[in-house]
């Protein structure tokens, strides 16, 4: 039976998914040179850009023009760059540029890391089958990365920060402590829309060592260094959570939750920020399919959750979820409470 258009055209879709890493290793290429933020308005040729970027041109054409293909800039016939909206999106001088993804998603760690995905299929780490060490011994021992990685979560195209500090009142607390906040972007955030709290980030001592004492909002931040593992500094009004459970197995998470149970005051309340995994993938997100996945390969067993998972998360660590709060982000805020003899968790 002769093939019919719509089956070329399916071929062809399916095709352009399979070489999705050409298109990625190449933005990833460009954004490491810095090419987004050298082209003008008015354009340049490529001998141009390339000595601005230190590169030799024919490559450098040859790339733009695959790229201009996707609509990640624009490359006329006689080899003038503009920007396009994509290309635009990487300049580092755009609000939640996307340069830092470019290079975090592709980065080494990552890159490595994805080429042993089948060993996930086994129970096993693919970052630990790329790398013989867990991710973030990995991110430790690679400062520029970690830092890349910093970069990233700070300019994450969710706008997670912006959307968590606009959706929920803040304005009662005294303390906000943010549990593995690392550069202190999601409390920068909420203390510039509420001028009456102060802030608290406690991650491990080498990221918060790095976070200048200039973005600590004139001493209203501190940082404290340590493992939520071993304990959760007390007496924050509230607690977040940020992106971080994630990371992590089912019986990791119950760790870190009950750590945060041991430093809360019974009025207290801890704020888990994640993505809330949609079971049926017709009605999800695509992207946020790509994040679970990316847990299975940086962390094996790490994981986005439903609701129900996280439910159960909670009553295992003597909490309970409050309400569920929707933001203008993917990212939703679970408001939980230490659970008292009798109580249930509620969705309001």
């Amino acid at each position: 039976m002769p093939e019919t258009l719509e089956d070329t055209h399916d071929r062809e879709a399916l095709d352009l998914l399979i070489r999705g890493f050409q298109v990625s290793r190449m933005i990833r290429l460009v954004a490491e040179i810095g090419l987004a933020d050298k082209v003008s308005d008015t354009g340049h040729d490529v001998p141009a850009l390339a000595a601005a970027c230190g590169v030799q041109p024919s490559p450098l054409l040859r790339v733009l023009r695959a790229l201009a293909a996707f609509g990640v800039f624009q490359v006329s016939a006689e080899g003038q760059v503009r920007h396009s909206a994509l290309s635009l999106l990487l300049r580092t001088d755009t609000p939640n540029s996307m340069h830092h993804g470019a290079r975090f998603w592709t980065g080494p760690g990552s890159w490595k890391a994805w080429g042993e995905l089948d060993v996930a299929f086994q129970g096993g780490s693919p970052h630990e089958a790329a790398w013989g060490m867990g991710r973030f011994q990995y991110l430790k021992g690679h400062p520029e990365e970690a830092r890349q990685f910093d970069l990233f979560m700070a300019n994450f195209p969710d706008n997670r920060h912006a959307a968590v500090a606009a959706a929920y009142d803040f304005s009662g607390a005294s303390l906000i402590t943010d549990i593995g906040g690392g550069n202190g972007e999601a409390l920068r955030q909420v203390l510039g829309r509420f001028p009456e709290p102060r802030g608290l980030v406690f991650d491990r001592p080498d990221v918060v060592e790095t976070i200048p004492i200039a973005s600590r909002l004139g001493g209203r931040i501190v940082v404290e260094g340590g493992s939520f593992f071993a304990g959760v500094p007390a007496g924050g009004d509230i607690y977040l959570l940020v992106r971080v459970l994630h990371d992590w197995s089912d019986d990791d998470c119950i760790r870190i939750l009950r750590s945060c149970r041991a430093a809360m005051d019974p009025d207290s309340r801890l704020l888990i920020v994640e993505q809330l995994l949609e079971p049926d993938p017709r009605r999800g997100r695509p992207t946020s399919y790509l994040v679970d996945t990316q847990m299975m390969a940086m962390f094996g067993s790490a994981r986005e959750r439903t609701k129900n998972e996280f439910d159960k998360l909670l009553a295992a660590s003597g909490l309970r979820a409050q309400r569920v709060i929707a933001t203008t982000s993917p990212v939703w805020i679970i408001e939980v409470a230490v659970m008292h003899s009798g109580s249930t968790s509620t969705d309001v």
